[in-house]
């Protein structure tokens, strides 16, 4: 008979790769990992230290959160936890921050989910982020043999993913040369390269020249052309959908000013924009994957149902959301440990009393989550505080960011 530390009986169970869930399923865990996943029928006998019984219940796999900005401070990684996130990819940090936030993850000193993380955006001087959101999110380089350079340093200091920088609309960005030299050192070191854009140019520099995948979905006009190339090419995309909104409401609060007015419309149409890319890009078989940008204006650090009801909007079934959020998004990360409740999986999931997959809304209906088999209960959705715009009013009128950081 088999000896185990926790059985969930009679849940309904979505294994991050079935089309459907499985009615009275049986989930049993031994040392942190799942021993078995399934019908209840087919259950191996066991013994279990501890038994619950689900019934009427719903399991999901924890979701994975491929772009986000979480390290910020315990509260806010301890939300992604506690609201149904075991897995999150960070795309912008300082490089020895982040390393010593997934150390002590790693080590189970704070309650997070498992980091995974980029460190620093790699971009030219006076580039994006370092125009918009400091130097200390940035790393700088001027040159394809720089570019080599500082890839190789952050792979070597453990990095997961690199991301460049590139917003054209904002100021300076990459050349050619570095953007080839950067993603040819990076996947030589099977690191995947990631990229921040906004406009078509961007996307078409991205393109030719090997990136893996946007961190957005591109939020003006792009020709069919270069979606069919996208396409042909296997590019990945984060859409990211609802961060638009999430600033244009964050500049309500400056409304009256002329920039605020201004950022307010562009954030709305590039949320309308986006929308509309996305449903144009899975038309023609685009691959998608869930990131939500966590860490900006009104977006949760947790699990995003305006994201969810976004990408649904566009198209995208409730059931592929939910496989974009697990085993999809632990292929990405390249991690075969995580991502659906299969045996020999960490035993990362989710309790709901109802379905998630039938709206979106019912996410609020968390019970618990399990990391590793360790329980945690459902706790308080942390926000991002309220963002100093009054302090980007004066940078735009200062420098209009095409000038670079300014501290005075």
């Amino acid at each position: 008979m088999l000896k185990i530390d926790l059985a969930l009986e009679k849940v309904h169970l979505y294994d991050g790769l079935s089309d459907k869930p499985f009615a009275d399923s049986t989930l049993l865990v031994t040392q942190g990992k799942i021993s078995y996943a399934g019908p209840s029928a087919q259950a191996p006998e066991y013994d279990a230290v501890e038994t619950i019984s689900a019934k009427g219940l719903y399991i999901l796999p924890g979701l994975i959160d491929l772009h986000v900005h979480a390290l910020v401070d315990e509260p806010s990684l301890a939300s992604f936890l506690r609201n149904g996130v075991t897995t999150v990819r960070d795309l912008a940090c300082d490089a020895y921050e982040a390393l010593e936030w997934k150390a002590k993850e790693r080590a189970g000193r704070i309650q997070a989910p498992r980091l995974f993380i980029s460190g620093p955006v790699l971009t030219c001087p006076g580039g994006y982020p370092e125009n918009v959101w400091g130097p200390q999110v940035a790393f700088t380089l001027k040159g394809r043999y720089q570019a080599q350079d500082r890839v190789k340093k952050l792979s070597g200091l453990g990095i997961d993913v690199i991301k460049i920088g590139m917003e054209h609309e904002l100021g300076p960005c990459l050349s050619r040369s570095e953007i080839e030299g950067a993603v040819s050192a990076a996947h030589a070191l099977g690191k995947r390269v990631t990229a921040h854009i906004t406009n078509e140019a961007d996307f078409e520099l991205c393109l030719a020249h090997g990136v893996d995948e946007l961190a957005h979905m591109p939020s003006r006009p792009v020709s069919d052309d270069l979606w069919k190339e996208a396409v042909k090419k296997k590019m990945l995309i984060l859409p990211t959908l609802h961060a638009h909104e999430g600033w244009a409401e964050e500049w309500k609060r400056r409304a009256q000013h002329p920039f605020g007015q201004f950022c307010r419309h562009g954030f709305r149409e590039g949320h309308r924009m986006s929308l509309e890319n996305l449903e144009r890009f899975l038309g023609l078989g685009g691959r998608i994957a869930y990131g939500t940008d966590a860490g900006n204006p009104h977006m949760p650090y947790g699990v995003s149902i305006h994201e969810w009801k976004d990408l649904q909007s566009a198209g995208v079934s409730p059931i592929q959301c939910l496989k974009m959020a697990t085993s999809e998004a632990a292929l990405i990360l390249g991690e075969d440990s995580i991502g659906s409740l299969e045996k020999g999986k960490l035993a990362d999931f989710c309790l709901y009393q109802f379905d998630p997959l039938v709206n979106p809304e019912n996410f609020r209906t968390l019970r618990v989550v399990y990391k590793g088999g360790r329980a945690y209960p459902k706790g308080n959705l942390e926000f991002p505080r309220p963002f100093d715009l009054d302090f980007w009013i004066s940078q735009w009128e200062k420098t209009k960011f095409e000038k670079g950081w300014s501290e005075s």
